[in-house]
């Protein structure tokens, strides 16, 4: 469950464009949040548009000046604090993926040179189940940490704003990581499995990850089940999509968090 509340920020009847644009920019994320059939790049890119105007925002001199303020410092540091947790989530992430995606390119290279015989694929699908039984400690840990981003008391608009931005923040990695992360139980029959993915268009609850690990977890078994080549690819070009996402929000994060700091010094 999201940790924010839903509300508007309440800002001055004269504030600045860019303040009704962070605003409706958060609801929007919240709603996306909130709703099963939203994707979840559709909720990091909506992570990322909010950051945009975190950006804006905080560039207003009026703003500057009102989060320089003492009463407003205590706030802003446990802002800071989160968004390191934020960052190395992020980046960390980032690494998973591009381990999996090594991997399944090490596969997908395997069955493109296949000619009229069979070619083993064995070592090569071992090398993926042990890289996501490594990835899968890395994210309950970050799963974990996550969590620890202290919740702090209401406070005034911009105080507010930050916290809130933080906050579903938070969620919207919550649901990352567990998307990559957090595949069905063993309990989880393949066939199951396969036609829930093929059922993808009404619900997003099965992750391509899970499909392909069933999969490569029954060949690994000796079991009679081929990989299609189409299911490697599709995985593939998902991690490729959210790390693009990824990589442009942590360069948002950075630059929220370095502009945070500069006003804090002045």
């Amino acid at each position: 469950m999201a940790s924010y509340h839903t509300r508007s920020f309440s800002f001055p009847s004269n504030s600045h464009p860019v303040a009704d644009q962070l605003d409706a920019q958060l609801c929007r994320l919240r709603s996306s949040q909130a709703a099963s059939t939203s994707s979840l790049t559709t909720k990091l890119n909506g992570l990322n548009d909010l950051y945009k105007c975190v950006e804006e925002f905080l560039q207003l001199p009026q703003n500057q000046k009102t989060v320089s303020q003492t009463q407003g410092e205590n706030v802003v540091e446990q802002v800071l604090d989160g968004s390191l947790r934020l960052l190395d989530i992020c980046s960390t992430s980032r690494d998973v993926l591009a381990l999996s995606k090594e991997r399944l390119q090490d596969i997908q290279s395997v069955l493109r040179r296949r000619c009229s015989g069979e070619l083993d694929i064995t070592n090569e699908v071992a090398e993926y189940l042990k890289t996501r039984k490594s990835s899968k400690k890395i994210i309950k840990k970050c799963l974990k940490d996550i969590n620890t981003v202290e919740k702090t008391n209401e406070s005034i608009a911009i105080e507010n704003m930050l916290k809130d931005v933080q906050a579903v923040s938070i969620d919207v990695f919550k649901s990352l990581l567990s998307y990559i992360g957090e595949s069905k139980k063993s309990s989880w029959s393949f066939s199951k499995l396969v036609r829930q993915r093929a059922e993808k268009e009404a619900t997003t609850s099965i992750s391509e990850f899970d499909v392909v690990d069933a999969t490569l977890e029954l060949i690994n078994q000796k079991k009679k089940v081929n990989i299609e080549m189409s299911q490697l690819v599709n995985l593939e070009s998902e991690v490729q999509e959210i790390d693009e996402v990824l990589e442009s929000l942590f360069r948002h994060l950075i630059k929220t968090r370095s502009t945070l700091l500069n006003v804090l010094s002045n």
